[in-house]
């Protein structure tokens, strides 16, 4: 009879190692899922919110578009630009009036910096002389930015480009060249915007 007790509890000794094998690869395999499932989590959410200087770059361009097109005549604020600087007469939100209204927006490119500054000033601020600029947005890492004048030359017949503007009217459309480095290489972008008011 002791004999046989022994050899039960041998093989309840070897049943009991082999439960634990068998939980060990399974605990194993459930830990290994769980971690990448982490790990791969956790790299979606570094991707996600990983600032894109190009998407930095697509909204810049998308507001510049907005506030040539909507740019006009006024009295008080003339359009003029040469290849680092454009001003011109826009709508603005107006912190001071607190709605939109009538406005300068000066784009400045500073070539040591490589930043692209925008600036605004409400009409009452140009009407009263305020040299205070209001700033709006900075664009930064530009290589080299060119800012050129599209028009239509009655002497010469013809259509033309230039790089700067200091005639009266609006140009027919402005064209902006610009390289952009984003960390791993350099990009040239080209921006080609209308005026519909221009005649």
């Amino acid at each position: 009879m002791h004999c046989m007790r022994k050899s039960n509890y041998r093989y309840l000794a070897a049943f009991t190692l082999i439960e634990m094998l068998i939980v060990s690869a399974i605990l194993s395999v459930v830990g290994l899922a769980i971690y990448a499932t982490l790990n791969n989590g956790i790299k979606i959410w570094q991707k996600v919110n990983t600032p894109l200087p190009e998407e930095d770059l697509n909204i810049f361009f998308d507001r510049f578009s907005l506030e040539l097109r909507n740019s006009f005549k006024f009295t008080g604020i003339n359009f003029s630009g040469t290849k680092e600087m454009l001003e011109f007469p826009t709508l603005v939100n107006s912190l001071r009036l607190q709605k939109r209204t009538v406005g300068k927006v000066i784009y400045i490119y500073e070539p040591q910096n490589q930043i692209l500054n925008r600036y605004q000033l409400d009409f009452a601020g140009v009407y009263m002389g305020e040299t205070n600029l209001t700033f709006r947005q900075s664009l930064r890492n530009i290589k080299s930015l060119r800012f050129q004048y599209y028009f239509y030359d009655k002497d010469k017949k013809e259509y033309l480009w230039q790089d700067e503007w200091l005639k009266e009217d609006l140009p027919l459309a402005v064209r902006l060249e610009l390289e952009f480095d984003n960390g791993k290489e350099s990009k040239k972008f080209t921006k080609t915007v209308n005026i519909p008011t221009s005649s």
